[in-house]
């Protein structure tokens, strides 16, 4: 698991900046997927482009259950194939931290989605009340590529 900044220490610049690292992911899932959001157990969809940075308006849809099965799993993100975006940041929330049984659950089903569909996981998330962690993707192989603001 990769810890990361929190979303007052972003750069300025953090939206040129490329979201396959660590660090910089957590602190943009910590700024889109606010209190209400993990309260409202939340998903965060932020489509990225070729240089991996954000494009557009994230998708957050809330009131997700994280217990779902496999193919409500694979229902659920079957959106990500219709969205012209190379690349995606995901994070689950909710008001206290995910079970590791069903983090893995989704990040497996969100890498076969994406894999199907030839488009990456730039980074995955989890946030709860007090914490964003990278659990996947890019970013999490990555760890901290030392983003430094502009």
């Amino acid at each position: 698991m990769l810890g990361g900044m929190r979303f007052d220490e972003l750069p300025h610049n953090w939206p040129s900046l490329p979201l396959d690292d660590g660090p910089l992911a957590a602190g943009v899932i910590d700024l889109v997927l606010g209190g209400g959001e993990r309260l409202n157990k939340s998903l965060l969809v932020l489509p990225c482009n070729d240089s991996d940075a954000a494009i557009g308006v994230p998708c957050v849809i809330s009131d997700v259950d994280w217990s779902a099965p496999s193919p409500c799993r694979s229902q659920a993100l079957s959106f990500l194939r219709d969205l012209p975006a190379p690349g995606f940041v995901v994070a689950l929330s909710a008001r206290r931290r995910l079970p590791t049984h069903l983090v893995s659950a989704w990040l497996r089903t969100t890498e076969d989605v994406l894999d199907d569909s030839g488009q990456s996981l730039l980074a995955f998330g989890v946030a709860d009340l007090d914490r964003v962690e990278i659990v996947g993707g890019r970013a999490w192989r990555n760890g901290s590529l030392g983003a430094q603001a502009g």
